[in-house]
């Protein structure tokens, strides 16, 4: 099985990228704007998990001065 790589493992490795790379955008950004630890750990992984959702969430909730 040592075939070549295929559109769909290309497309899951850059989704993987995505969620990976937002939540480290995420915990980020909630350490600079001065969020506990543990604050910016549930964040990074509610980001992670459901990417879609959680960008708005996270976007709406950092626009209204709650984080």
């Amino acid at each position: 099985m040592s075939g070549p790589i295929t559109f769909s493992m290309v497309a899951n490795i850059m989704l993987l990228a995505l969620f990976v790379g937002s939540a480290i955008w995420v915990f980020l950004d909630t350490r600079k704007r001065g969020r506990p630890l543990s604050e910016s750990i549930a964040w990074a992984l509610f980001m992670g998990m459901m990417f879609p959702l959680a960008i708005v969430t996270y976007v709406f909730f950092r626009r209204k001065k709650l984080l």
